[in-house]
């Protein structure tokens, strides 16, 4: 009894823990921000706001968003979000992690956001129940992190994959999944540099929009520093920008390669880092490629290396084996299947929780179309894996049937060169024939010994 009820401790001391760090740390960068702001700016003591905004930005974190005025900020700060699930994770792994234990934090974990939920005096956007469901949400996610890789449910798991089903399958499985993780990550790796290259290149007007706000430099760092938690929001829709599909900031403004134009937007700095329309054809041509290159080279990679599937011609001196060249290029077509799924799920996850509302109205979308930009991303590194599969396929065939040209070429050689040996074999022991037998007729000439005498008359010489 003492022992369950220890599992249960630990989970309500990682939800615990994991509140008091995460919003103790919010909460005084807030208030030194709202310090700053209005120490530089003037009016009233803004510091007496920063528990009400910590524990709004705590929900919104966690998929929650709310309402003042005519505002309604509904986009999560993705950055956040992760370090949030990161910390969960981290706390878990160092405390311990059991199934009692992940119910019992889950449900600590909500208490606390259904507690700043209800003592907010501004508007969430979402009902209790919807609040509760999100921050579970956050919650197991970052228990599942840390518990399940130690888990011996896990273990048992696994050792029963290992026994029931075949190595071919499992590798296939396994090398699907990862070639997704891995271009996902290659994706958003690119969407951050894209990101960098906006702000760089797009400085100036950001420098404008804080000249035109009339703010100090201190509260121009700490804005800006709080404005990063969006960044990788700002990085999924460049995906979608560098892919073709775009873009938009409500109805105000839509930003494509081929426009970057946007009307009466909210003098936010963050909005001086959004993009101007590419002139040149063929940058818009070359980035468009992006996924299916991408997607061809680590089909090819996949396909021939070694810890791939590692598809190999042969020697020449040996048999084909129709059955297993067909289980070589069907594994890898499963791979590429899998890796398309898991391309297309993550992109749609992600497009999806990187968008929200500003406002209401005009504002009440802003983000990417989910659909037309996982299309974007999902057609072409389909085509990317099945056309390095194509290319092997086509590859190995010709190495085939260059090498049955080149066997039947040798046989037909071989067999004539076999032919015209025989007929000399023939044609030599035919002479040699003739000759023995002309020698032996001359030998039995010259060694004829018997008599030629005839009968004699009677008369013998003296």
């Amino acid at each position: 009894m003492m022992a369950n009820l220890k599992y249960w401790l630990k989970g309500l001391a990682v939800a615990a823990l994991s509140m008091v760090v995460y919003a103790g740390a919010l909460g005084c960068y807030i208030a030194l921000m709202l310090l700053v702001i209005s120490m530089e700016e003037g009016g009233d003591n803004l510091s007496a706001f920063s528990v009400s905004l910590t524990e709004a930005v705590v929900l919104l974190s966690q998929g929650n968003g709310f309402k003042t005025g005519s505002i309604t900020l509904t986009i999560m700060p993705l950055l956040l979000t992760v370090l949030l699930i990161a910390l969960i994770a981290s706390l878990a792994k160092r405390v311990g992690t059991s199934l009692s234990g992940c119910v019992a934090g889950t449900i600590g974990w909500v208490l606390i956001n259904v507690f700043f939920a209800n003592s907010l005096d501004i508007k969430l956007v979402d009902t209790t129940g919807v609040v509760a469901v999100k921050t579970a949400i956050v919650f197991v996610l970052g228990y599942a992190i840390a518990a399940i890789p130690e888990s011996p449910l896990t273990k048992r798991d696994l050792d029963w994959i290992s026994e029931h089903v075949s190595s071919p399958v499992r590798k296939t499985v396994t090398i699907g999944v990862a070639l997704g993780v891995l271009l996902i990550t290659v994706y958003l790796v690119i969407g951050l540099i894209v990101v960098l290259y906006w702000a760089f290149s797009n400085q100036s007007a950001m420098v404008k929009l804080y000249e035109l706000s009339g703010m100090q430099n201190g509260s121009r760092i700490l804005t800006t520093i709080a404005m990063i938690a969006w960044i990788p929001n700002i990085a999924i829709w460049a995906i979608s920008w560098v892919f073709g599909a775009g873009f938009s900031i409500g109805d105000l403004a839509e930003f494509t390669m081929w426009s970057g134009q946007g009307s009466a937007l909210p003098s936010l700095p963050i909005f001086g880092l959004l993009p101007q329309a590419i002139e040149t054809n063929w940058i818009r041509i070359a980035l468009m490629c992006v996924p299916l290159a991408l997607a061809c080279a680590a089909g090819m990679v996949v396909m021939l290396f070694n810890k791939g599937f590692h598809i190999r011609v042969g020697n020449s001196d040996q048999q084909i084996d129709v059955k297993r060249v067909v289980l070589g290029f069907a594994y890898p077509a499963g791979a590429f299947c899998i890796s398309c799924t898991v391309v297309s799920v993550c992109s749609s996850l992600l497009f999806a929780i990187s968008s929200g509302a500003l406002g209401s109205k005009h504002l009440a979308h802003i983000g990417v179309d989910v659909i037309s930009s996982t299309r974007k991303i999902g057609q072409p590194t389909a085509v990317g894996l099945f056309s390095s599969w194509l290319l092997t396929l086509v590859a190995v065939s010709m190495f085939f049937g260059i090498r049955w040209i080149v066997k039947r070429v040798r046989e037909s050689r071989s067999g004539a060169s076999t032919a015209a040996l025989e007929s000399d074999n023939r044609e030599v022991a035919n002479a040699a024939r003739t000759v023995t037998s002309t020698i032996n007729n001359k030998e039995d000439q010259g060694d004829n010994n018997e008599s030629t005498d005839t009968a004699s008359s009677g008369i013998g010489l003296p």
